[in-house]
């Protein structure tokens, strides 16, 4: 074997061995983080041992599964950097530079090794000559007022706060998809060149096979009216017409004719309650009138032991009377009710069954008591 050759091993080995051997070795920065197990920390050496010889290699693609294990066990910035520099050259642009962003602004202590302090370096140079390469893509989508879509770029969620502005983006070809339910799902591609600029605009369309939505008639759009601006809708012969909304409107009135019976029910309860109040107390009444009637048969005048009887009698009939005249209006006025609403047939039949007048009148008499009334 020739001296370089054997000289390029060694130099190879000694790197490798020397970015191992930063792994075990705290940052202050993470110092307040919990510290793996010895077991994590093992296998980050080894994953990170192996990650190191095959980026040396020139075989990113496969480097980049060890290093990304390694640095979710045990950060070290020789290991991030490694990670940023494969990511980058395998077209990862966006996701290889802030990764060697974190390099570059993560704090060292004084006491850092020189690894670190060279791996940042190393960072910082990869990072000035991969930032220019970056494309940049705006993402623009036309929907209907209230209407949210799930936007993705290359099946990754794109965030809605990010749309029509310029993103950071890989150069090369990208798939954009814009969806929302009840509307036909809207896709594009756009293809960027190094350091270039693209946009991709999309517009939502209603979707007549989807079913719906909770609460829309039987037989409408999913949307109707999803563009406010964009006229009224076509008929559902013509070509590419959407179909036709097929619900019912209720007629004028037809709440008022199958408006409840329920106050008039109260009011029919109400006047029998008071129609009975009346007639408990004016059978009252009836019984204290026979007991003067025999008290005072033969006597001018009822004698004084008697006014007590005489008064609690006109008690009695005042509160008959009452009862019997709030019943009375009472029962009419819910009788009129009924007859009101009922359904009539035509206009002629409205008018001949239209009761012409309703009256309850209580009877009081000295010797009688009664409801009279006509319909």
């Amino acid at each position: 074997m020739r001296p370089n050759a054997l000289g390029k091993r060694r130099a190879f080995r000694t790197c490798a061995v020397a970015a191992t051997f930063v792994l075990i070795m705290p940052l202050a920065a993470r110092a307040q983080e919990p510290s793996p197990s010895a077991s994590d920390t093992a296998l980050a050496r080894t994953l990170g041992s192996e990650g190191v010889q095959l980026a040396d290699a020139g075989n990113c693609a496969a480097a980049i599964e060890k290093l990304e294990r390694a640095e979710k066990l045990y950060h070290a910035p020789t290991i991030l950097g490694r990670l940023g520099e494969c990511q980058v050259s395998v077209g990862k642009m966006v996701l290889g530079t802030e990764n060697l962003q974190r390099v570059v602004r993560e704090s060292l202590p004084k006491s850092a090794p020189k690894a670190f302090v060279d791996a940042q370096a190393r960072a910082q140079k990869v990072l000035d000559a991969a930032l220019p390469k970056l494309a940049k893509l705006k993402i623009h989508v036309e929907a209907p007022p209230g209407v949210t879509p799930t936007v993705t770029q290359d099946g990754e969620p794109v965030s809605s706060a990010t749309l029509d502005l310029d993103r950071p983006a890989d150069p090369g070809v990208h798939k954009i998809e814009a969806s929302a339910p009840g509307f036909r799902t809207a896709r594009s591609e756009a293809t960027l060149a190094e350091g270039a600029s693209g946009s991709v605009s999309l517009r939502l369309e209603p979707d007549p096979n989807a079913a719906p939505a909770a609460g829309a008639p039987p037989g409408s759009p999913a949307a109707p009216g999803a563009y406010p601006n964009a006229g009224t809708p076509p008929p559902a012969d013509a070509p590419g017409g959407a179909p036709a909304y097929t619900g019912t409107t209720a007629p004028v009135g037809a709440e008022a004719s199958g408006s409840s019976n329920v106050p008039a029910y109260l009011l029919l309860g109400a006047g029998a309650a008071g129609v009975a109040v009346g007639s408990i107390f004016g059978a009252k009444v009836l019984s204290k009138k026979s007991d003067l009637d025999e008290v005072c048969r033969e006597k001018a005048r009822c004698p004084s032991s008697a006014q007590g009887d005489i008064d609690s009698m006109k008690s009695a009939a005042l509160l008959s009377t009452v009862g019997f005249a709030v019943g009375g209006v009472a029962l009419g006025a819910g009788v009129i009710m009924l007859l009101v609403s009922k359904p009539s047939s035509s206009s002629n039949a409205d008018a001949k069954s239209a009761p012409a007048q309703a009256t309850l009148t209580p009877i009081l008499g000295p010797t009688s008591i009664g409801l009279s009334g006509s319909f």
